[in-house]
């Protein structure tokens, strides 16, 4: 199952957030790297063995990662902040 994630702003950032609980299994992108609408940032196994895929529904450059492979995260934790192309 693949979720979009719609970015709450915060000045010309997004802020990514988990929209589950889980461990984060994989991240496609690097801090400072370009990305755009539809973009797979990074897949997670829910608690119940889902591997949920995090797309991006904002385009522009990755400014900070907050979390690594391997790292447990809860509904709502930040895992990204995209400075929006402008």
């Amino acid at each position: 199952m693949k979720y979009e994630v719609f970015p709450r702003r915060w000045g010309y950032q997004h802020i990514i957030t988990t929209p589950v609980k889980g461990k984060v299994e994989s991240i496609s992108v690097e801090s400072g790297e370009q990305v755009h609408e539809q973009q797979l940032l990074v897949m997670i196994r829910a608690e119940r063995g889902n591997v949920k895929h995090i797309l991006t529904a904002a385009s522009g450059k990755v400014e900070t990662l907050t979390v690594k492979v391997g790292d447990k995260v809860v509904h709502g934790d930040v895992l990204f902040f995209i400075k929006e192309d402008l």
